[in-house]
C-alpha cells in the first residue's frame, strides 16, 4: 500500500500509512521497513528507522533480518557515525550479509571502520574472513597502534537531551575521592562531593557506559562559601589521547557551570582542578553529560548569552559592597532613600559582582539611585580572575543619572567592578545602584 500510495502521489494516504507503521517497528520488521523507506526516499520514515536502529544497534546487526537489507540500505546505515555497536560486531554482521548478498564494488565492506577494532580482532576474526586484502589490514593495524593517523571517525552512541553520566547508563567515576556521590545528582554540600588534590597530576575521571556523542556538560562546584575554582575538562576514547574541550584553568568559576563545546565522541571525561581560593582541593557536587541540538552561540568555548546572567538564579553574587542582596534581586521598582539599593562609599572600595562562569559580554545595564536630581560619575571594569582588570566603560568625567545602558568591546567576563567617583548631592560620599544586569536586556 505504501508503495502504491507513493507511486500515485497519494500524499495523505502515504502520510497516514507512515503514521501507522512508526509505532509498529520491531527487530523483526525493521529491515523490511527500512528497505522500503530507502526505495521511496521517505525521509520521515527513514529518520524513525534510523532512531530505532541506533537505539538497538547490537541487536540489529546480530539479528536474522540484517541480511535482508539491500546494499543501498546497508551503506546508508553503516555510513552513520551514530549507528553504534562494537566495530567487530558490525563486521560480523557485514560478513554474514556478504555471504548471502552481492556486495557490488565492495561498497558495503568499505563501510567497516577497521581502525576502531583491536589488533586481536583484526588478526583473529577479520583476516581469516578474506574480505579485506592484507594491505588494508596492515593500514588498519598501523592506525590502531598509532603509527599512522586514523582516517575514519569513531562511531558513538547518540541519545538526545538525556544525561549520559548516570549509573542507569552504566557510567562510573574511575578516579577521584568519594566517587560514589558525583553521579547521584548532588546533595548536602557540606558532605556529598567528589574531589581530588590539586597537584597538577590528579583529576576526576568519569567513564561513560559507551563511546557517546557529547557537546554539553553541567557541573556544580562546591559552593558552601564564597570560594571559587579554576579547572579544565578533557575528553578521550582511550585515556591515551586527550582533547581539552573546556579550558578555565586561569579563570575563576563558582557553583553551577553550564558548558558547551563542539560535539565529540567521548568515553572518558577528565575534570582537572587547577586552583581553589580556599585550599588545595577541587570539589564537585554533581556532573552531567549531554548531547544537545539547541546550543548557544560561543566564542572560544565561552557562551555568548542573550539573557541576563547576573542573577541569583544563575548563581551570580555580589562579593564587595554594602547591602549586596539588593543589586541582583531583579527588583528595579521597590526602592526609596533607605532600602532597595546597594552602595559603597567613595573612600571604601567598590561594588564587585562575580558571575558563576565566564561569559562573552558587550553590554550592561544599571539603575543609579534617582530619588532626587543627583548625578553620579563612575568607572566599570571587568576581569576573569579578580586580579587583572580591563576598563569597560569610563564615565568619571560625565554626570550620569537613573538608567545606564552601557556598550563596550565584547570580552570574557567573570567579575564586574563598579567604582563610583562622584555624587552631586553635596556632602554625600556614597555611590548607590538599585539594579544591575548583563548582558543588558533592553
Amino acid at each position: 500500500m505504501l508503495g502504491l500510495a507513493h507511486q500515485y502521489s497519494f500524499a495523505d494516504l502515504q502520510t497516514a500509512l507512515i503514521k501507522q507503521i512508526k509505532p509498529l517497528l520491531n527487530l523483526e520488521n525493521i529491515c523490511t521497513v527500512f528497505n522500503t523507506a530507502n526505495i521511496y526516499d521517505l525521509e520521515e520514515l527513514l529518520q524513525t528507522c534510523h532512531s530505532f536502529m541506533e537505539l538497538n544497534a547490537l541487536e540489529v546487526v546480530a539479528g536474522d533480518c540484517f541480511t535482508d537489507l539491500s546494499q543501498k540500505s546497508m551503506i546508508k546505515l553503516l555510513e552513520r557515525s551514530t549507528f553504534f555497536a562494537p566495530e567487530i560486531e558490525i563486521f560480523k554482521g557485514v560478513a554474514k550479509w556478504c555471504k548471502i548478498n552481492n556486495d557490488v564494488d565492495d561498497l558495503v565492506i568499505q563501510c567497516v571502520r577497521l581502525s576502531w577494532m583491536t589488533v586481536v580482532d583484526i588478526v583473529s576474526t577479520v583476516w581469516p574472513s578474506r574480505l579485506f586484502d592484507c594491505e588494508k589490514l596492515l593500514q588498519a593495524i598501523a592506525e590502531i597502534v598509532g603509527v599512522k593517523t586514523k582516517l575514519s571517525t569513531s562511531r558513538g552512541f547518540y541519545l538526545l537531551d538525556e544525561n549520559l553520566a548516570t549509573v542507569q547508563h552504566k557510567a562510573e567515576v574511575i578516579s577521584g575521592s568519594n566517587s560514589s556521590w558525583l553521579l547521584m545528582g548532588g546533595g548536602n554540600v557540606e558532605s556529598k562531593f567528589t574531589s581530588h588534590y590539586i597537584d597538577g597530576k590528579s583529576a576526576i575521571i568519569v567513564k561513560l557506559g559507551a563511546p557517546s556523542f557529547v557537546n554539553h556538560f553541567k557541573m556544580r562546584l562546591w559552593d558552601g562559601d564564597q570560594r571559587y575554582y579554576s579547572y579544565y575538562i578533557s575528553v578521550s576514547l582511550d585515556q591515551k589521547n586527550w582533547k581539552r574541550v573546556i579550558d578555565y584553568s586561569l579563570i575563576s568559576c563558582r557553583s553551577d557551570q553550564v558548558l558547551f563545546f563542539n560535539q565529540q565522541v567521548v568515553k572518558y571525561i577528565k575534570i582537572g582542578g587547577t586552583h581553589n581560593t580556599a585550599n588545595n582541593g577541587f570539589h564537585i557536587i554533581s556532573f552531567e553529560a549531554y548531547f544537545k541540538n539547541d546550543v548557544p552561540t560561543t566564542t572560544n568555548g565561552i557562551i555568548c548569552p542573550n539573557y541576563n546572567v547576573a542573577t541569583l538564579d544563575k548563581k551570580a553574587v555580589v562579593i564587595k559592597g554594602e547591602n549586596p542582596s539588593a543589586l541582583l534581586d531583579g527588583n528595579a521598582r521597590d526602592y526609596d532613600g533607605n532600602k532597595g539599593f546597594s552602595y559603597h562609599f567613595f573612600d571604601k572600595g567598590n561594588l564587585t559582582i562575580q558571575l558563576a562562569q565566564p561569559y562573552m559580554i558587550s553590554t550592561m545595564k544599571l539603575l543609579l539611585w534617582d530619588g532626587d536630581g543627583r548625578h553620579y560619575r563612575y568607572l566599570v571594569e571587568t576581569s576573569v580572575n579578580n586580579s587583572n582588570w580591563e576598563i569597560a566603560v569610563d564615565l568619571r568625567n560625565k554626570d550620569c543619572r537613573s538608567w545606564q545602558n552601557l556598550l563596550f568591546k565584547e570580552r570574557a567576563v567573570v567579575f564586574i567592578r563598579i567604582t563610583g567617583t562622584h555624587n552631586t548631592d553635596t556632602g554625600n560620599t556614597g555611590f548607590h545602584v538599585v539594579h544591575f544586569e548583563c548582558p543588558s536586556e533592553v
